[in-house]
């Protein structure tokens, strides 16, 4: 099979993409269980790896377009990337370092210097990167587009102020967990990347509604925002992000926990596009504002309202009639919710056609009579119940034999024979039960 004939039955069978992700799995594993070959292997490159045809795939810059180190982060130094980008050079267009702790700053501006055409750049986890490479992307990388520094904790606002300096075509922006960030450095930020569509800043808890302003002033094109666990975030900054912003089809305020309805309104009058919504710990929301919500955002594709713990049944009617394209719901700690609220789902249209997930963890009115309900949400794939008390082995199994493809994920407490009790059972440890 492997032969020095470009006419051998691999090279004639595999696509190229596929012989090229062989070729590049085996130098790497080559390389890196072998340690006292890496000097031979690198002086050679990958010039008299394989037969023609494969030094052809190995030596075509053009193939190289896409790399996902992902598989082998744990191994991967910076000299790696340094190869990497000489010998792909300005073909390079996609390249993930995701969970690669061991690629610093260094290593990360000669691969900017030598790859100015990269557009997507995956550095999640790169925990050992500091502001410096952000000034590197700056100054050399201007096509960049997309851009993941989730976990990267040493990155400040001056990254922010040197990406948008040099890279004012980007588009996506992930800054999870980077706690440094502040309202000065989301300011720099959106002035000079006005495109951006999609912010990610899960964990940035030091962001207030004035940074929130900042983007409803100069990012009129965002799509999707996520604002998770920023606990200082309040109505105010909702608001002025929803005005600012028309054309947002993703918003997640999940442990913002001083929100009230008048954030809902704000989305209800301002964000019509509305697809996924996900607000949970958000204890202070209630029906009336969800009520407003399913009226004017007949997109609604996903909500997660766990730990809204004000909702009622009322809820669930208002987005059984207005939100046909409900897929996803988690309701789990939603306590008020009863069986009646269930009717409304299933005999929706969202319920017959559309609806594939629902979480009902913790929902302690929830019963049997719930479950027979849901027979007929013929495309339920996967339905939450932990901890659901009034819920039964046998309830679930009745439901399985309408939806035997549905995943039910519960909890029960075994009890024991009366006789080990010296008279009625008694409840023992709680298990999981996956049918």
């Amino acid at each position: 099979v492997f032969s020095n004939n470009d006419e051998g039955l691999i090279n004639k069978k595999l696509p190229k993409e596929l012989l090229l992700r062989m070729l590049f799995s085996l130098l790497l594993n080559f390389t890196w269980s072998n340690p006292e070959c890496t000097k031979y292997v690198h002086s050679i490159g990958l010039d008299s790896f394989c037969n023609v045809a494969w030094n052809i795939l190995a030596l075509d810059g053009s193939n190289w377009q896409r790399i996902d180190l992902f598989n082998f982060q744990t191994d991967v130094e910076g000299r790696v990337v340094e190869n990497i980008s000489k010998r792909c050079g300005g073909f390079l267009r996609k390249l993930s370092l995701r969970g690669c702790i061991g690629v610093g700053d260094s290593s990360l501006k000669t691969f900017a210097q030598n790859c100015r055409n990269i557009e997507h750049l995956n550095l999640n986890g790169c925990t050992k990167i500091t502001d410096s490479t952000c000034y590197s992307l700056s100054r050399f990388c201007s096509k960049l587009k997309h851009l993941d520094l989730t976990s990267c904790v040493s990155i400040t606002n001056s990254s922010l102020k040197g990406i948008s300096e040099g890279c004012r075509s980007l588009e996506y922006l992930n800054l999870s967990w980077c706690d440094q960030i502040t309202k000065d450095g989301i300011e720099a930020l959106v002035r000079g990347c006005r495109g951006l569509k999609s912010l990610l800043l899960r964990g940035c808890t030091q962001l207030e509604d004035e940074a929130l302003k900042h983007i409803q002033n100069y990012c009129h094109e965002l799509v999707s925002l996520n604002l998770q666990s920023c606990s200082r975030v309040t109505d105010e900054g909702v608001v002025q992000i929803c005005r600012g912003c028309p054309r947002l089809q993703a918003l997640c305020l999940s442990g913002c926990g001083n929100l009230t309805d008048a954030s809902l309104t704000a989305l209800a009058l301002n964000c019509p596009r509305l697809q996924i919504l996900e607000a949970a710990r958000c204890s202070h929301l209630t029906d009336a504002g969800f009520t407003l919500l399913a009226r004017n955002c007949h997109d609604l594709e996903k909500m997660d309202l766990e730990e809204c713990i004000l909702i009622t049944d009322s809820t669930l009617s208002q987005l059984s009639i207005h939100c046909p394209r409900l897929q996803a719901l988690s309701l789990s700690h939603c306590e008020l919710i009863t069986d009646d609220g269930i009717l409304h789902l299933s005999n929706s249209a969202c319920g017959h056609e559309r609806l594939r997930v629902l979480e009902l963890d913790n929902c302690l009115l929830i019963t049997d009579v719930a479950l027979e309900h849901l027979e007929h949400c013929r495309g339920l794939e996967r339905l939450e119940l932990y901890d659901c008390q009034q819920v039964t082995r046998a309830g679930i199994k009745r439901m399985r034999a309408q939806l035997p493809h549905v995943k039910v994920h519960a909890y029960f407490a075994p009890v024991t024979p009366p006789s080990a009790v010296g008279g009625g059972g008694q409840r023992l440890c709680r298990c999981c039960v996956i049918l």
